[in-house]
């Protein structure tokens, strides 16, 4: 499943259209080639997962829009083939992403604050 420079092949489409979040579209956001090994696909779901932090970081109003959702909702998980390798890869990276932002943060008083935040929009 390497390309040129022993790089992992991205799949056929993934692509995360943050200006359509939240429509609930008929397309998938995890539209993905069969994978030649769990391995390589797990590489693979890492960079897309990296893709996908970086959109966020690039353009955080999209922060909270239920991305990460939609997602989800379009993944195989009873997929048990080597291509359960990218949505492993995909999950774990985000995983030790949200290990480093919490270890930093005072994760009960930032909830307190979003939701006393929320109690005023009504």
């Amino acid at each position: 499943m390497y390309g040129a420079k022993n790089e992992p092949h991205k799949p056929k489409r993934f692509s995360i259209s943050l200006d359509r979040a939240g429509q609930n579209l008929p397309n998938s956001n995890w539209d993905i080639a069969p994978a030649n090994s769990y391995r390589d696909a797990c590489a693979t779901g890492r960079i897309m997962a990296a893709n996908f932090l970086q959109q966020l970081k690039d353009d955080p109003d999209y922060v909270g829009a239920g991305i990460l959702g939609h997602i989800a909702a379009d993944i195989n998980f009873n997929d048990e083939t080597a291509g359960k390798g990218y949505w492993v890869g995909f999950f774990s990276y985000l995983e030790s992403h949200l290990y480093e932002s919490a270890k930093h943060c005072d994760l009960h008083a930032d909830l307190a604050r979003i939701e006393a935040d929320s109690d005023s929009i009504v």
